[in-house]
């Protein structure tokens, strides 16, 4: 059976091109001719591409993992460090920097520190961090910009009267 159609289809085009060649040029065989070199088309749909079609994705592919929306993540990680009250500097790391600090520049008798005041001093370094950071972002987003940088961090120790902002 599809030997017979595929006879009836070429003998259609025979037909078409015979007479064609006959009677002159007419849209039949120019509709031939575009079919035959560009497959994509067709005169059915009156030489425009056919739109793709989409093709079925198989149910047991792995899917996607969910993403937040920019800046939600962000958001709910600022809130719960806000609730936290622990300290967010470790420990072991800063108490060497205190070390260090020391026995470069107070004089070799003073070497040992409480625990108490290693604490208290910690506590008080990540207050004053967490103050120069919030008063950068105001100073970043004045300068209507949302990325911190280095002139922001410079204009906010000297608008605050902390130390050299160089």
């Amino acid at each position: 059976m599809a030997r017979t159609k595929h006879f009836a289809t070429k003998s259609r085009s025979d037909a078409n091109a015979s007479s064609s060649q006959a009677a002159g040029p007419t849209t039949v065989r120019h509709r031939w001719r575009c079919q035959q070199t560009n497959p994509t088309t067709s005169p059915a749909t009156g030489g425009r591409r056919p739109r793709r079609a989409r093709q079925a994705m198989p149910r047991g592919s792995q899917k996607k993992p969910y993403r937040y929306k920019p800046g939600t993540v962000a958001l709910r990680e600022i809130r719960h460090f806000q609730k936290q009250t622990n300290l967010l500097i470790p420990a072991a790391s800063f108490i060497r920097q205190v070390r260090s600090i020391t026995h470069a520049l107070a004089p070799p008798q003073i070497n040992r520190w409480t625990a108490e005041a290693l604490v208290a001093l910690q506590e008080a370094a990540e207050d004053y961090l967490v103050g120069l950071f919030s008063d950068s972002m105001l100073c970043a987003i004045h300068a209507r910009r949302v990325t911190l940088m280095r002139k922001d961090f410079e204009l906010a120790r000297r608008l605050g009267g902390k130390g050299r902002p160089w």
